[in-house]
Parts: C-alpha cells; structure tokens; sequence
C-alpha cells in the first residue's frame, strides 16, 4: 500500500503497531499531536510563504497559519526592508507614532506594528504553519515529500499513549534524525553554499 494520504497514514501506523487497529478515535490524535511537533522544530523552505499584509495606523493582523517572520518589506517607492526590533524599543522610540517611511517593525500577539507609521502595503514573507491532514485535507506537502517523518513521527505520540516508552524512544530517534535531514536539505536546495559578500572586497 502506498503512503500518499490520510487514510493510508492511518493503516501504515497500524500495520506498525496493530494495537492502533482498535484505536480508531485516537489515531488522528496521534497524527494532530505530531504536526503540532513539527510546526514547533520545522523552519524549511517549504514552509515560506510570501502575501500582503495592509496596515492601519501602521498595524496589521498577522495570517492566522503565521509561525515566524523571515523578511518585511515595505512596496512604496523606493522599497525599504524593515529591522526588526524589540516591542519596548518600538514604544520608547517612536511614543508619538510618527507618520513617515517606515525603518522597523515588532511583533507584538497577533498584531504586526511598524515605525514611523505607514498604511502603505508590506511584502511580508513568513513560514506557515504545516496544513493540517484530515478526511477533507488527505495530503499536504510534508506528507507527500517525506511520508517516513509523518509515520514514525505519529508513532511516537502513539507508543507515549501505550505507555510503551521503549518503543516510543526508538521511533522518536528515528523522527528526530529525519527532522535534521530534512533541515540540512532545506538549506541545500536553497543555493550554492557559499558566503555571498555584499560591495567591495580587500
């Protein structure tokens, strides 16, 4: 049987541990808890994601799949990249919020704040959460490209349940070096290796 989606996930676990069989509630748990774990140790090139966000009185509501920024950059004429820079710093430097080009940016809840104030639209770049697999979403990228991560990670969380910790520490050996490599691709199919040094050099 292949492992290309939700309903063949879900009989792989069991043929790996037939106890799962009878646990036909709880293997989508097993299967929520683990991307749950992998949105927490993922931040791969698959993951990006670029959209527009449109700020008011320089605020703007993140996605609500947004894990983690990677690059801001403000769309008026000249684009400028924004720095990001701590809350505190944000209220202490700008307390009478300013209306300007914009030079930075925080993050504060939910909300995207930049400084001096600009309603003008931001090209923000972010990793977005792992799309969920359910009966409607049999697939997802992760899935389709490293179906091993998703069966062994799924496994761990149900061994844990088992109370089988042995079991539970192989499975998660093998998921965490999956992890890794997954991670050291990512940085592979982004380019050449090498240190790109920016102007002149001595």
């Amino acid at each position: 049987m292949a492992l290309s989606n939700y309903t063949d996930l879900q009989s792989k676990m069991a043929s790996w541990a037939p106890w799962l069989a009878n646990e036909t509630t709880t293997v989508p748990d097993f299967i929520t808890l683990f991307e749950a774990c992998a949105n927490r140790r993922l931040r791969v090139r698959q993951m990006e994601l670029s959209t527009t966000l449109t700020p008011s009185s320089g605020s703007a509501t993140l996605p609500t799949d947004y894990l983690a920024w990677r690059r801001v950059t403000w769309t008026g004429s000249p684009r400028v990249e924004l720095e990001y820079v701590a809350p505190s710093y944000l209220q202490a430097a700008f307390p009478d919020t300013p209306s300007a080009t914009p030079s930075v940016f925080t993050i504060e809840s939910s909300t995207l704040k930049v400084r001096p104030v600009s309603n003008t639209g931001l090209e923000f770049l972010y990793y977005q959460k792992i799309p969920s697999l359910s009966t409607g979403a049999p697939t997802n990228w992760l899935l389709t490209e490293h179906p091993d991560l998703y069966l062994f990670g799924s496994l761990v969380e149900g061994q844990m349940f088992n109370v089988n910790t042995e079991l539970a520490a192989l499975w998660k050996g093998r998921r965490d070096e999956l992890f890794d490599e997954i991670a050291l691709l990512s940085n592979k199919t982004r380019g050449v290796g090498g240190i790109r040094v920016m102007g002149p050099t001595p």
